[in-house]
C-alpha cells in the first residue's frame, strides 16, 4: 500500500533521539543511508562501523531529508506554465428568475 508507515529510531541529524513514523520507502532509505535504525531490532545488527566519509555522508543525508520536510516543494505556477485550464468562479447562468408579475 502507498500509505504504509514504518517507525525508525533516528540517531543522526536534526531529529536525533526521536522515533519517527515515515513512509516505508523513506524509512528504508534512511536505514540504508545509516542515519536511522529499526527500533525493533537489537543494536549492532544492521550495519558495521562507519568510516569518517560514511558518517559525513549519513549526516548530509539526514540534514537533506529534514530540510526537505521543513521546506516542502512550492505549488505549481498558475497560468500558462501551470494548469492547462482555469476555472471561472462566477455562476454559469445569472440568477434572473421570472416571476408571475413580469
Amino acid at each position: 500500500m502507498a500509505d504504509e508507515t514504518k517507525r525508525v529510531d533516528v540517531f543522526m541529524g536534526p531529529y536525533r533521539g526521536n522515533l519517527l513514523d515515515m513512509p516505508t520507502a523513506e524509512a528504508d532509505a534512511a536505514i540504508n543511508a545509516h542515519w536511522a535504525r529499526d527500533p525493533f531490532l537489537p543494536y549492532d545488527t544492521e550495519h558495521g562501523e562507519l568510516s569518517e566519509q560514511e558518517r559525513a555522508d549519513a549526516l548530509a543525508a539526514a540534514n537533506t531529508w529534514a530540510q526537505a520536510k521543513w521546506n516542502p516543494e512550492p505549488p505549481p505556477p498558475e497560468g500558462d506554465a501551470g494548469a492547462t485550464r482555469r476555472r471561472s468562479m462566477s455562476a454559469e447562468e445569472t440568477a434572473n428568475y421570472k416571476t408571475r408579475g413580469r
